[in-house]
C-alpha cells in the first residue's frame, strides 16, 4: 500500500531551528535546539492572516478596507477581511478561471514571486479552465522539479566530495541520506517513522487555517481534535505505538463524523499518520531544512569542526523557497487550493506595523502605527527605522503616498464615518519624522 503525503506534509518540519543559525551553522546547537522542544501543537501557523491583537489598532484596521498604500512599498494593500471572506465562501476550491477572477481584483497588491505566479496560473488557466489551483501547478510541476534539480546537483556533488574525507561510516550513512533524498526529489516512496511532534504542529497549523473560516462547528471538530491529539505519545516505541494507533483511530472516527469530513488537509494528515505507523511507504516531498537538519546531526560527532562547518555551509546553498521560484513553486504545488490562493495573498495583506517596534519600547497607539503589507512587516521585525531605511530608501516616498490616501479618506469622510481621529495623520507625521532623526517631513498640508 503506497500513500500520497505531498500535500499533507509539505512544510511540516520539526527541524525549523536550522533556519536561525544562519551562515555560523554549529551541528551540535541545531540538533540540542530539537531536543528541546517539548510541545510544538501551540506553534503559530506560518502565514497567519493579520488581525492585530492589539485593541488600539482597530480604528486603524478600519481603514484598511479603503486601498491603503504600504508605507514601505507604495503597493495598495489587500484588507485581511477579503481573505477571511474568500476562504469562508471556499472561493478558492471553485474552477480556476473563477478563482482568477477572484484574485484579478488584487493584482496590483501582488509583487515578486506571487506576481510570477499569478500570472502563470492565468495563463494556464485560459487553456484548463475548468482545473482548480492546484491541478493546474501539478500540471505544469515537472517543468520547476527538473529546473531546481539543476541547481541542487552540484551542491549535493560537492557534499559528496567532502564525505570521501570522512570514515567509511559516515560515507555510508551519506550515501544512505542521499538515496532517500533522490527519492523524495523523483516523488518515489520512502519509509518514514511516524514523529507525535511532528502530527501536533501539522494539526496545529490546519487549525489555523479552519479558524479563518469562523464556522463554530467547525471549531469544535478542530478543538476536539487537538484534545484526542494530546494523547499521543511524543516517541514511537513498542509500547507507546499501539496507543497511538488508537488515538490515530479515535481522530479518524471524529473527522468522518464531523463537518469537516471533506478537509483535504485532516484527511491526509490522518491517512498518512496512519501509514507511518504501520511503516508502510509514503510520498514525501523533499524538504531542505530537513535535509540540513539531518545532515547536521549526521556529522555532529565529526572532530574537525572546520570541515564540519564547510560541509553545513555548502549544504545550506541548496535553493530556498523565499530566493528561487522553482523552490517556491515545488512548495506550493504539494499543495491543496486553499493553501495555494491563502499564500498568494498573504504577503499584500494589510497589518499594523510598530513604527518604533514593540520590542523597542514602542507605544501600542494609534501615533505609533503606520500600514505595510505583511511580509514588509514581517521582513523589518525589531529593524530600527534608520536601518530600515537603508534597506528601503523609497520609504520617504511611499510614506507620503501612505500620508495623501489618508487625506484622501478623511475628505472623503471615512474617518468621521469610522469615528477615526483625524489627529493620527499628524501623529503619523510626527512619528516619522522623529524616527528618520528629521530627514522625513511629510507634506499635509492639504488638510
Amino acid at each position: 500500500m503506497k500513500v500520497s503525503a505531498v500535500s499533507a506534509l509539505n512544510g511540516v518540519n520539526l527541524r525549523h531551528q536550522i533556519s536561525k543559525h544562519g551562515d555560523s551553522f554549529d551541528a551540535a546547537s541545531v540538533i540540542q535546539d530539537y531536543r528541546r522542544i517539548q510541545d510544538i501543537s501551540g506553534m503559530p501557523y506560518v502565514y497567519p492572516i493579520t488581525f492585530t491583537s492589539i485593541q488600539n489598532s482597530s480604528k486603524l484596521r478600519q481603514l484598511f478596507a479603503y486601498g491603503l498604500p504600504c508605507m514601505y512599498s507604495g503597493l495598495p494593500m489587500v484588507d485581511p477581511k477579503q481573505l477571511s471572506r474568500m476562504l469562508k465562501n471556499q472561493t478558492f476550491l471553485h474552477p480556476s478561471n473563477e478563482v482568477i477572477s477572484a484574485l484579478s481584483k488584487h493584482k496590483d497588491s501582488f509583487a515578486g514571486m506571487e506576481l510570477q505566479l499569478f500570472e502563470i496560473l492565468s495563463e494556464r488557466s485560459k487553456v484548463h479552465p475548468e482545473q482548480t489551483l492546484s491541478e493546474l501547478m501539478r500540471g505544469i510541476e515537472p517543468i520547476y522539479r527538473k529546473d531546481l534539480y539543476k541547481k541542487q546537483a552540484p551542491i549535493f556533488y560537492d557534499l559528496k566530495k567532502e564525505f570521501s574525507q570522512l570514515s567509511p561510516q559516515l560515507q555510508e550513512q551519506f550515501a544512505s541520506l542521499m538515496e532517500e533524498t533522490d527519492k523524495r526529489l523523483s516523488k518515489q516512496p520512502v519509509i518514514m517513522p511516524f514523529s507525535a511532534y511532528e502530527f501536533k504542529y501539522k494539526l496545529s497549523k490546519i487549525k489555523e487555517d479552519v479558524l479563518k473560516i469562523d464556522h463554530p462547528k467547525a471549531k469544535k471538530v478542530m478543538n476536539k481534535l487537538i484534545k484526542e491529539s494530546k494523547r499521543l505519545s511524543n516517541s514511537t516505541n513498542p509500547t507507546t505505538i499501539d496507543l497511538q494507533k488508537r488515538v490515530m483511530r479515535m481522530m479518524d472516527w471524529i473527522l468522518k463524523k464531523s463537518v469537516l469530513k471533506d478537509n483535504q488537509q485532516l484527511r491526509e494528515l490522518i491517512d498518512i499518520s496512519n501509514a507511518r505507523l504501520s511503516n508502510t511507504e509514503v510520498i514525501v516531498p523533499f524538504s531542505r531544512k530537513s535535509f540540513l537538519y539531518d545532515l547536521a546531526k549526521m556529522i555532529n560527532p565529526v572532530e574537525d569542526k572546520k570541515l564540519q562547518d564547510k560541509i553545513m555551509k555548502i549544504a545550506q546553498k541548496l535553493p530556498t523557497s523565499a530566493q528561487d521560484f522553482s523552490a517556491y513553486f515545488l512548495k506550493l504545488s504539494c499543495e491543496p487550493s486553499e493553501k495555494i490562493g491563502s499564500r498568494l495573498m498573504w504577503p499584500s495583506l494589510a497589518s499594523v506595523e510598530h513604527i518604533v517596534p514593540r520590542s523597542c519600547g514602542g507605544a501600542d497607539e494609534m501615533a505609533n502605527f503606520g500600514g505595510a503589507r505583511t511580509v514588509e512587516n514581517s521582513d523589518r521585525k525589531s529593524i530600527d527605522f534608520m536601518e530600515q531605511l537603508k534597506r528601503r530608501p523609497n520609504t520617504p516616498k511611499y510614506c507620503q503616498m501612505y500620508v495623501d490616501r489618508l487625506i484622501d479618506l478623511y475628505h472623503e469622510g471615512v474617518f468621521a464615518k469610522h469615528r477615526v481621529n483625524p489627529k493620527y495623520i499628524e501623529d503619523f507625521k510626527n512619528t516619522i519624522f522623529k524616527v528618520s532623526q528629521g530627514t522625513i517631513d511629510l507634506d499635509i498640508s492639504r488638510m
